[in-house]
């Protein structure tokens, strides 16, 4: 699904962007970032930041817990 008409970035240029080791693009500027490009009208932003969220979620309840208690916390650093 497209998400970003002006630049084409689709669910799955997001997806791309979230990193397996849980490291997350976690705004939408570092999805920009990672395609190349720039926000042009910017309806797209609130959109790309929810499905960064999301994919992010997943990642981290979908990861072993390697014997801890609880969800493993995940931190984005720049």
């Amino acid at each position: 699904m497209i998400l970003c008409s002006c630049n084409m970035i689709t669910d799955r240029d997001v997806k791309a962007s979230v990193k397996p080791c849980g490291r997350r693009a976690d705004r939408a500027r570092d999805v920009f970032r990672s395609k190349g490009c720039l926000p042009q009208c910017g309806r797209c932003i609130k959109n790309i930041h929810a499905m960064c969220d999301r994919e992010c979620s997943a990642k981290v309840e979908g990861s072993p817990s390697s014997g801890l208690r609880g969800p493993r916390l995940v931190f984005a650093t720049e």
